[in-house]
């Protein structure tokens, strides 16, 4: 855990405009990251399991005990895409295999709505891997304990995508579903997940072939499956329900298309 990674980070193109900051926004929630950060970014306790760790997101804002102030774009986008941080050292149970293929644009756009976002006064939580935690790493049950070994670090990354109802374009929003759903999106058990959790569902062709467009993004945008059946936390549906209908359409497109 205490391994470091040669990674330098790109100094990324951050707009400033109110529309694309707006736009970083949305996409920060839709893709999940208020569910460890938070809603205010200032870092939110996700698991706290005396036997796996306490797992808690940092405080992302300018804030006392926040760390935007100390990071430049390159810093952000390491972290990011790379799930390294600045000192070159793996962050632990950071998602970066969800984003390391997200475009310039979008990254750039995350990092302005951060970078804006208002201060909060709040101490991140230090990271704590319990026994069981250690022990399901060294026998590859929890390989997302260190993302940064998961990826390939000197690979081409995109700049831009046109956004389009395509399965190329889902297959890009898909990235974000692997954390839970895994590589395949299969389902199954959730990589280092505490034992309540429930397992994640098998969401190919097999799973949700025979969904609709309509009621897929029903289901997107109100939890509840066209059976009428409820999903489960930690399903982020909620998160989701901020995705376009044309990110909604193209998922639904690369999901039946496996």
């Amino acid at each position: 855990m205490n391994q470091k990674f040669s990674v330098a980070g790109r100094n990324l193109n951050i707009p400033n405009s109110s529309a694309e900051i707006a736009e970083g926004k949305r996409l920060f929630i839709s893709r999940g990251c208020t569910d460890c950060h938070g809603k205010d970014l200032a870092g939110v306790t996700f698991i706290n399991d005396p036997a796996i760790g306490t797992f808690s997101g940092s405080n992302l804002t300018s804030g006392e005990g926040g760390i935007s102030s100390s990071l430049e774009a390159k810093d952000f986008e390491r972290a990011i895409r790379h799930g390294v941080g600045s000192d070159g050292r793996a962050l632990l149970f950071m998602p970066a295999t969800d984003f390391h293929l997200m475009t310039d644009e979008d990254l750039g756009r995350i990092i302005a709505f951060i970078k804006s976002s208002p201060p909060v006064d709040k101490k991140s939580v230090p990271i704590v891997v319990g026994p069981l935690g250690r022990f399901l790493y060294s026998i590859g049950k929890m390989p997302h304990l260190i993302t940064a070994e998961l990826i390939n670090h000197d690979e081409k990354l995109p700049s831009k995508l046109t956004p389009e109802v395509s399965v190329a374009y889902g297959k890009y929003i898909a990235t974000t579903c692997t954390g839970c759903h895994g590589e395949k999106l299969l389902g199954g058990s959730i990589p280092g997940a505490p034992p309540e959790w429930p397992l994640a569902q098998n969401i190919t062709s097999q799973g949700i072939g025979k969904w609709s467009e309509s009621e897929f993004i029903a289901a997107m945008r109100t939890g509840k499956r066209p059976n009428g059946t409820e999903m489960l936390p930690p399903m982020p549906w909620q998160n989701f329900s901020y995705m376009t209908d044309t990110e909604l359409k193209s998922l639904r497109l690369y999901l039946i298309s496996i």
